[in-house]
């Protein structure tokens, strides 16, 4: 059986990283550098596009140097973040198991096992404990949040702030946000997150052709055993796009369809395994990235896309009067549902009046006849 480096885990952290080499190294000099914009970094791009893989690639190098790590998703932000802070303040090492922290005023205690001493914690007190977990990990104190667009303002900006002043103390400290695009401009326009305008925006998006192709070379090169050679790496790079999701999909299903037909350790890949890939491919891609994407829509978004898929040109250009005709509506009326597509990543503007697709396979996708759910057929068969 071959070994299979590619794990298409959507939103988790694959085996195989591959790409996004500029940013690493930027932010390698940041762990040493504490005048480096790096410092404040924010992650942005569509379902898939590799952000929460590439979080944990910083979250790696701040351990590796020693830096104390806390990374945090969207639920109770804040409660968790003090919780990881308080357990290594000086004060509260003996803290009891059962131990409760007051988030934005609703009471709460961090009593000590052995004493009658209580400690009172709320949100308010998030830049203190900030400060002093600060001062406690010398090395650096790295914080990371995934899936930023879903947190609350408020608590955004109370770890901005706190993470303001930590730097403005002049402590090692790196805050990374990452998040769908829309996400960008509501949060640093938000009072208290104003600071992170002064940071970096990361946009991950597609890979190059050449870079899409280098990361297929890298991935069958560690798996001792397989040939591929390069028109079938020039097979998959054009199958996939140059989407980091879509290139774990490929090879996974490639060598996983391998192993499912042979138990030989020495596999030359053909072009006919790469062409039997796709369809494996495309299917989990729009089970798990394309169907979440439109679903979350509102009704008119999810027209206008329809729309745009119909009125493409041989550039894979519609313009937005088209547009408006199909739609039966006046372009102004369709302006706040273009900027909305723009503002989530999913349509670019290449020109004025002009729109395209920034996600493959969405057009042919959302033309596709609606499926209707398993569940519903059984129920008319029975005729319920």
């Amino acid at each position: 059986m071959l070994t299979n480096p590619f794990t298409p885990i959507f939103g988790g952290k694959p085996d195989f990283f591959f790409g996004r080499k500029n940013v690493l190294k930027r932010f390698q000099r940041a762990l040493i550098d504490r005048g480096s914009e790096d410092r404040a970094l924010f992650i942005t791009g569509t379902r898939g596009s590799g952000k929460t893989a590439l979080v944990e690639q910083l979250t790696q190098r701040a351990r590796l140097r020693n830096w104390f790590t806390i990374d945090l998703g969207a639920e109770r932000l804040t409660q968790t973040l003090l919780r990881r802070l308080i357990a290594h303040n000086e004060q509260a090492k003996t803290v009891s198991p059962q131990a409760s922290i007051s988030i934005l005023g609703s009471g709460g205690s961090v009593s000590a096992g052995s004493t009658s001493k209580t400690f009172r914690y709320t949100a308010e007190d998030l830049q203190y404990v900030f400060l002093k977990a600060c001062e406690d990990h010398s090395k650096g104190l790295f914080v990371s949040i995934d899936e930023v667009q879903k947190v609350p303002l408020d608590e955004v900006a109370a770890v901005c702030e706190a993470f303001q002043m930590a730097s403005r103390k002049g402590y090692n400290v790196i805050l990374v946000l990452a998040g769908l695009p829309y996400a960008y401009d509501r949060i640093i326009h938000h009072e208290g997150c104003a600071f992170m305008r002064r940071g970096v925006r990361e946009h991950v998006g597609l890979f190059s052709w050449e870079d899409t192709a280098a990361a297929f070379g890298d991935a069958f090169g560690s798996v001792e055993g397989l040939k591929v050679n390069r028109g079938v790496i020039e097979q998959l790079s054009s199958s996939s796009m140059g989407h980091p999701y879509l290139i774990q999909l490929h090879g996974y299903y490639l060598i996983s369809t391998i192993n499912d037909q042979t138990d030989d350790r020495h596999y030359e890949v053909t072009h006919k395994d790469a062409q039997n890939v796709l369809p494996l491919a495309i299917d989990a891609y729009e089970r798990r990235a394309l169907r979440p994407m439109v679903d979350e829509l509102n009704r008119l978004e999810q027209d206008y896309l329809r729309a745009m898929a119909r009125n493409m040109d041989d550039n894979r250009i519609a313009w937005t009067n088209k547009i408006a005709q199909t739609l039966n509506k006046q372009q102004k009326q369709l302006s706040r549902t273009r900027e909305a597509l723009i503002g989530a990543g999913i349509i670019l503007a290449p020109a004025r009046g002009q729109v395209m697709f920034n996600v493959p396979y969405l057009a042919d996708y959302v033309l596709e006849p609606q499926q209707v759910d398993e569940e519903v057929n059984l129920a008319k068969s029975w005729r319920l």
